[in-house]
């Protein structure tokens, strides 16, 4: 589920401004201050932002609006707000690239909520659109499904391996993008821990801290590549620390139980019999019943394989 966790965790970036097929001119300013509002957790002041925009382009504003929403549900794992957004980037319409990247959310919310047939189609049209620019941005949002699809169809004998190429449009994207980088960052990350380049996406998440300190989703990314490297302590801190930080902002939202399952695997190799059984508590909660189909399945099912969960 968090495989594309800042799929609209998207912020106002430092780099040096560079005109693209994105550009609105005028409304450039307005975007991106709610990008980065989004990205310093600033939901609401984002959602009063983007609808501003409404009178100078609608289509826009209600792209934007399902952004934040999208935002709220990957930081403060509000599932309401997915379904929502859902219903907004249904409804809204745009054109050129900003219609691409609203079909490409669209196919983000459907996969997050089960939809997969629904989320694939969007995205390979969204796709589609993207692949016929030589823009950075859209070359990299096309990279994201590029990669993907190489990946899938790499068992037949007449297929090219061209991974290394949708890597590196990312890799620009990552460094260069005005407004996409948390996106392409994150998904850059999850190749390389897909590719067990462990180092790279440490690298990659270290940088994005860099950028944006502290920030809740990418600590947690950052904890999961210590832990495929085993470092253990480092990996337990920082999820010790999101756990709690969670419990604060959100209660036990899904993001707090995300915490709670890489904590139970962590102190379970790192032999920390006490620390895991205290976790492992944690997840008779109601609270987690309630919420336990949004988890990642990758990671319940690691759970429930090592029988660490039942």
């Amino acid at each position: 589920m968090f495989r594309f966790i800042l799929f609209t965790l998207i912020s106002f970036s430092f780099a040096t401004s560079q005109n693209n097929a994105f550009s609105l001119g005028d409304l450039d300013s307005s975007i991106s201050k709610v990008m980065q509002l989004i990205v310093n957790g600033k939901y609401k002041e984002a959602k009063q932002e983007s609808k501003s925009i409404t009178e100078k382009n609608q289509g826009i504003a209600c792209i934007l609006e399902g952004m934040v929403l999208i935002g709220q549900y990957d930081d403060l794992g509000d599932t309401t707000a997915i379904l929502t957004a859902t219903k907004l980037l249904n409804k809204c319409k745009s054109d050129g690239y900003w219609e691409a990247l609203r079909i490409f959310q669209l196919g983000y919310t459907q996969s997050e909520q089960g939809h997969s047939l629904k989320g694939a189609i969007n995205t390979k049209s969204a796709a589609k659109i993207f692949e016929k620019s030589n823009d950075r941005d859209s070359k990299a949002f096309y990279a994201i499904y590029a990669y993907y699809m190489n990946n899938a169809l790499s068992w037949l004998p007449f297929v090219n391996d061209n991974s290394n190429t949708y890597l590196q449009a990312l890799t620009q994207g990552a460094k260069n993008s005005k407004w996409f980088w948390p996106l392409f960052t994150t998904s850059l990350i999850w190749m390389h821990y897909d590719r067990e380049e462990y180092d790279k996406g440490l690298q990659l998440a270290n940088s994005a801290l860099k950028r944006v300190p502290n920030h809740p989703v990418f600590l947690q990314i950052k904890a999961d590549m210590l832990y495929r490297m085993k470092q253990y302590k480092q990996a337990a801190q920082i999820y010790e620390a999101s756990a709690s930080d969670y419990l604060t902002r959100t209660g036990k939202s899904l993001r707090y139980w995300c915490a709670v399952a890489n904590l139970i695997r962590i102190y379970h190799d790192a032999k920390n019999e006490q620390q895991k059984i205290k976790w492992q508590k944690e997840l008779n909660a109601p609270e987690f019943n309630a919420i336990k189909d949004w988890m990642p399945a990758s990671l319940m099912t690691d759970l429930k394989e090592r029988k660490l969960y039942n």
